[in-house]
């Protein structure tokens, strides 16, 4: 009788084990802050004051890739797709931005993103997300944006968005890194 208890205990030691690699697999995920040469070297949140483009790109189900829709990701994501905006940026303080999305004949809309000052990069406090419900159904989800300068003064921003997840014992994966690059029109 113990010899058919241990049989019945080796797929739950297997499916426990396989869960837990996934799990810390998953938190390994985070964004990296690539070495870059064209990198302009800060001291500080106010060399991101400034006037940037909110140009991106327009897919037959929306427009991405605008810098407007990639700040507002880390937090209460807004679909206003005017990628002819303009998007201030405004330091409040050592680990605050004021993020304002202006557009002729529309009013304007503010978020501000709080984050850390590190190695030249603004970087954003990440979102992240979890629903796990064991052996049924489970969620992930992190979401990360930093902002550098490049030396031309435009803006460099880095985002990972990273998802995964199981239903019963299947598991799923979704990387999507992106770069892109918004022109200053103006100090302000």
């Amino acid at each position: 009788m113990t010899d058919q208890n241990s049989l019945n205990m080796k797929p739950l030691y297997f499916l426990t084990i396989l869960i837990g690699i996934a799990l810390l697999t998953g938190c390994a995920a985070s964004l990296k802050q690539p070495q870059r040469t064209d990198m302009l070297q800060m001291k500080s949140l106010s060399a991101f004051n400034g006037v940037y483009q909110n140009i991106g790109t327009t897919k037959s189900n929306g427009t991405y890739n605008t810098l407007w829709y990639h700040l507002t990701s880390i937090g209460q994501t807004d679909t206003t797709t005017f990628p002819n905006a303009t998007i201030t940026l405004f330091a409040l303080d050592d680990e605050k931005i004021r993020a304002t999305w202006e557009a002729k004949g529309n009013a304007s809309k503010s978020i501000e993103i709080k984050g850390k000052f590190k190695n030249g990069y603004f970087v954003a406090k990440p979102k992240r997300s979890a629903i796990p419900i064991p052996l049924i159904y489970g969620e992930f989800k992190n979401r990360q944006v930093q902002l550098s300068l490049n030396q031309d003064n435009s803006l460099h921003l880095d985002q990972l968005h990273n998802e995964w997840g199981w239903v019963f014992l299947f598991l799923a994966n979704n990387d999507t890194n992106t770069f892109n690059n918004y022109q200053k029109i103006r100090e302000q």
